[in-house]
């Protein structure tokens, strides 16, 4: 199943797997342009391999570094398409990780006629992993300023930061850009011999979808877009869509609370719980007894809100909002949407992050169109995002997109929507009520891309849709194996529990 991987896509969870990356290291950089392919260490019904690739695209006789790779070959060869090479998003998630769980994250007709190749993006996990100290990626200032003094202060952790991970991670902090990444993918294809090729992106990874079929769209056989990013966002419309999207995973979870009977808080009015809960929180009054012990903020139910809605899991999250007042116990709060957890497996001199945090700090930013330039336009596009979504005080995840790159230059290439031209058009999947990559981001990637994309909606809730039921399987392998583009504007319905 893909939800289990999903919650880290949006930059939510410590990403788990690097000790497991490292036991199927591919090795040593392959000869440029070639995969010479081997059984995986550990995992030998996978092939590793890497592929020599120019740190600086301007620079190509300059260094290399080996982006890693992993591939599921198909089980029935006779009927074998081509390739499907795929990316789980985050920014900062790993290709070869997503592949060795290729059968748990498609259909075994999917795994019959399709090599399944994953990749590690440069800068992230076996691709020369961007790394940045731990002390300064976890600690520094709040990230919610409250005046001009905080913002500064911000700004300056920020420069810190990224002038850190540049000194650990050398040259290739500079390159790790979605611009990057999309020749990094057609140079694979190229080295595969493969004249074209079919795509799986999922969240973050709608990015290197949609720009490799903007670039190289006469290479791409089939492009399936999972959970939809818009690229067209500046600040002020990126803070407003994650707090329209953060109201709505409020409302499903109440809606989710009337219609079941089986939940904790069935039949209460959950607003006025909701209410009470984050005015404790805001006098200091509320005390998460089932994890840290520390006072919890009412950003912290918030972010824990959100993260729910990636699942969705509201069973559990009911069941955590119940014990803050005293009923239940052994119940683990959900972790912190727009935050990674500090790893436990730290190196000796604890100075390094794990491999996702760094990459999604750098490739946010490489890509990042805008910049929040002071505290008083961070003051007002924070207000607006409350005043949609009141309730959750805008988006935990909102505020990490305005704050994550304050006081760093201008990316160099940010990411803004071309013209996609594709064979056959690009499907797009997207649950209707997505906390993260919400339905209004993929119905807007639609608009600009009329005649070159269909929409299906997944009339449900959480993140990543292609396994979510029976409908949207069967709509995205027809789509895949036979070239079947659905109806445009098709609802599969909701099956949520």
């Amino acid at each position: 199943m893909l939800r289990p991987l999903l919650a880290a896509t949006a930059g939510v969870m410590l990403l788990a797997t690097t000790a497991v990356l490292a036991d199927a290291a591919p090795g040593s950089p392959g000869s440029p342009g070639s995969v010479d392919w081997a059984p995986c260490a550990d995992r030998p019904e996978f092939e590793c391999a890497t592929l020599a690739r120019p740190i600086d695209r301007g620079r190509p006789d300059g260094g290399t570094f080996g982006m890693a790779l992993a591939r599921h070959r198909a089980t029935d060869p006779d009927r074998r398409i081509g390739v499907l090479v795929v990316n789980p998003g985050g920014p900062g998630m790993s290709g070869v990780d997503f592949t060795f769980g290729s059968r748990w994250n498609f259909s075994p007709e999917v795994l019959a006629r399709f090599d399944i190749v994953g990749f590690d993006p440069r800068g992230v996990g076996l691709s020369q992993a961007v790394r940045c100290s731990a002390d300064l990626y976890f600690g520094g200032p709040p990230a919610r300023p409250t005046d001009q003094a905080g913002f500064d202060e911000l700004s300056e952790h920020n420069r810190q930061l990224h002038a850190d991970c540049a000194r650990r991670s050398g040259p290739i902090a500079d390159h790790v850009s979605t611009e990057d990444v999309v020749e990094d993918v057609d140079a694979l294809r190229r080295a595969l011999g493969e004249p074209e090729i079919s795509f799986y992106g999922l969240s973050y990874g709608t990015v290197i979808g949609q720009r490799y079929a903007e670039r190289h769209g006469d290479k791409v056989r089939a492009m399936l877009l999972d959970s939809v990013v818009d690229r067209g966002l500046d600040a002020g419309e990126s803070a407003a869509s994650a707090a329209r999207a953060a109201a709505d995973s409020y409302e499903e979870w109440k809606r989710w609370n009337a219609r079941t009977p089986s939940s904790p808080l069935h039949g209460q009015d959950i607003d006025a719980l909701w209410d009470g809960l984050m005015a404790r929180a805001d006098r200091g009054e509320l005390v998460d007894l089932e994890g840290s012990g520390d006072p919890l903020t009412p950003y912290d139910l918030s972010a824990g809100l959100t993260i729910t809605a990636y699942g969705p899991d509201w069973e559990d999250f009911s069941a955590w909002v119940l014990s803050l007042n005293g009923v239940g116990v052994g119940v683990t709060p959900p972790a912190s949407d727009g935050e990674v957890t500090p790893p436990s497996d730290e190196p000796e001199d604890g100075k390094d992050t794990s491999l996702y945090a760094g990459a999604m700090a750098h490739i946010s930013c490489a890509d990042q169109s805008f910049r929040v330039r002071t505290y008083a336009e961070y003051a007002e596009l924070t207000r607006q995002a409350q005043r949609i979504s009141p309730r959750t005080l805008g988006s935990d995840r909102g505020n990490t997109l305005l704050t994550s790159c304050v006081g760093l230059p201008e990316a160099s290439t940010p990411q803004q929507p071309g013209a996609m031209r594709t064979k056959v058009p690009t499907l797009l999947i997207n649950s209707r009520h997505d906390p993260s990559t919400s339905h209004e981001n993929a119905a807007s990637v639609h608009r600009r891309q009329r005649g070159a994309t269909v929409l299906v909606t997944y009339e449900g809730a959480g993140h990543g849709v292609y396994d979510r039921n029976d409908c949207t399987r069967r709509v995205s392998d027809a789509y895949l194996v036979s070239l079947d583009v659905p109806r445009d504007g098709l609802s599969c319905p909701s099956t949520d529990q």
